[in-house]
């Protein structure tokens, strides 16, 4: 193992003059972000965009399911079929509950628009992209030590289901901060 000596630092300030947080103003007539995006962000943020991701992480999560059928019990680490799956029913279950809470709300037809809704999908996909890491983490060691098909399927579509969470958090975070910064 090697050893770094880290620098001792000197110890920061305990405040900041105020000249030091602000941004500076935009320059006059400069165009704002969602117009130099030309799209509004949120106009992606639709209930089929969401849709989308859930029935991804409901696909994967039945091949885990399956996964821990055949090797969550006598599987030589049976271990990680049960934290594949369960790892995708965590998030299989928040994203429908985000879905519940947008639709009984009215904040998701025809798409969102509403800060507190796009900052709510921002945080929620950000918070299911974790635990989607995880579980594709889990789905290999059990493809390795199982040679499960099913497991390996679920890799393939938890990974999809990650681009496509990605890019719809990605989308409302922009939505998000164009209701304050346009």
């Amino acid at each position: 193992m090697y050893h770094t000596k880290i620098p001792k630092l000197s110890p920061l300030p305990t405040t900041l003059a105020p000249s030091a947080i602000l941004l500076p103003p935009l320059p006059a007539g400069a165009p704002s972000a969602r117009a130099l995006a030309g799209v509004d962000p949120c106009a992606s943020l639709t209930p089929q965009a969401l849709q989308q991701v859930i029935d991804k992480v409901a696909e994967s999560l039945a091949k885990a399911e399956s996964d821990v059928i055949a090797n969550g019990t006598t599987g030589s680490y049976a271990a990680a079929a049960v934290y594949h799956r369960d790892y995708l029913a965590e998030v299989h279950q928040n994203l429908l509950f985000l879905q519940s809470w947008l639709k009984n709300l009215g904040l998701d037809t025809p798409f969102v628009t509403n800060a507190t809704a796009a900052y709510n999908i921002h945080g929620y996909v950000r918070e299911a992209v974790y635990p989607l890491h995880h579980a594709r983490h889990w789905a290999t060691i059990s493809v390795v030590y199982h040679t499960s098909s099913d497991a390996f399927d679920s890799y393939n579509l938890t990974s999809e289901a990650i681009d496509l969470a990605e890019a719809l958090g990605v989308q409302a975070g922009r939505c998000y901060m164009s209701t304050y910064f346009a």
